[in-house]
């Protein structure tokens, strides 16, 4: 009894859980901040311990906030926001040691403390929502999750195309010191966001043929904002595929068009989420309607 007592007493709400791992990344942030100005050895090793604990609070976060509502979180801009900085960071665990940029870990860090704090501090991104947002549909649960996933790997492209710039400007001004020593040489950080780029091109096609026969049997639930909006952000990322691999669009545009792109894809999460929001405030009032 007396053990089962002391469990309660430290259980966390979702929100405090993802608050510390906002704070956390933050801190890892402004950590690697700090030890660039004062020109000391990147801290690795503590930058990859620091985004592990960040990451497993924002992992129960997300799993409580996914037991209260019964699904997946990705209900409202808050829990999509949350969804994109835990993926973007799995990602790195997953592909920055085998590339071995050391610096992706700062950049990581960054992103994801900007976008998990945000949404932590914007209140409104945090509305409820009724429960079964997704109609208990695995395949459209499935797509959500894809969807948001892909938008992670187009993060890393931006970071890695941020590095890319950041490189090559010191190339052009002979600088090699600090930030710029600890970055892969600009061939290998170009061909880095290509398949990158490719990746996460393939991942969005595969969350829109799912999403697609969803929306064959039940038109009605998808708004056809978010469905046009979606398709421009999957066409304007191919596009950029296919002039990449004809080498029509190369380093410094390709650089510039990923880093625009994913801009625009997070614009757009808003008046996209806006949209299905309108459409599921309309349908119980339909169906109450016709009833």
């Amino acid at each position: 009894l007396s053990t089962t007592l002391m469990l309660e007493e430290i259980v966390i709400s979702a929100r405090e859980a993802l608050a510390i791992g906002a704070s956390i990344y933050l801190s890892a942030f402004l950590f690697g901040v700090l030890s660039l100005l004062i020109r000391k050895p990147y801290p690795r090793a503590a930058m990859f311990t620091l985004l592990i604990g960040g990451f497993l609070f924002q992992t129960l976060g997300l799993n409580l906030r996914g037991a209260e509502i019964k699904g997946c979180p990705l209900g409202n801009i808050f829990e999509i926001s949350q969804f994109i900085a835990w993926s973007l960071v799995l990602l790195y665990f997953l592909i920055g040691p085998a590339f071995k940029l050391r610096l992706l870990g700062f950049f990581t860090a960054g992103l994801a403390g900007l976008l998990a704090g945000t949404a932590l501090l914007i209140p409104n991104w945090d509305h409820p929502y009724p429960p079964g947002i997704f109609g208990g549909n695995p395949w459209i649960e499935l797509h959500a999750a894809l969807a948001i996933f892909s938008y992670a790997m187009f993060a890393i492209v931006a970071l890695v195309s941020v590095m890319f710039l950041i490189q090559q400007h010191g190339l052009k001004n002979k600088q090699f010191k600090g930030l710029y020593q600890y970055l892969l040489s600009v061939q290998q950080l170009d061909l880095m966001a290509k398949r990158l780029l490719i990746t996460g091109v393939v991942v969005l096609s595969a969350a829109l043929i799912f999403g697609a026969v969803f929306w064959i049997n039940h038109p009605e639930r998808v708004p056809v904002f978010k469905l046009t909006v979606t398709c421009l952000v999957w066409a304007g990322y191919l596009i950029v595929v296919v002039l990449r691999i004809q080498k029509r669009l190369a380093t410094r545009r390709h650089a510039i068009a990923s880093i625009g792109l994913f801009i625009f894809a997070l614009a757009s999460l808003w008046p996209v989420q806006s949209a299905r929001d309108t459409i599921a405030t309309e349908a119980p009032a339909v169906q109450k309607t016709s009833e």
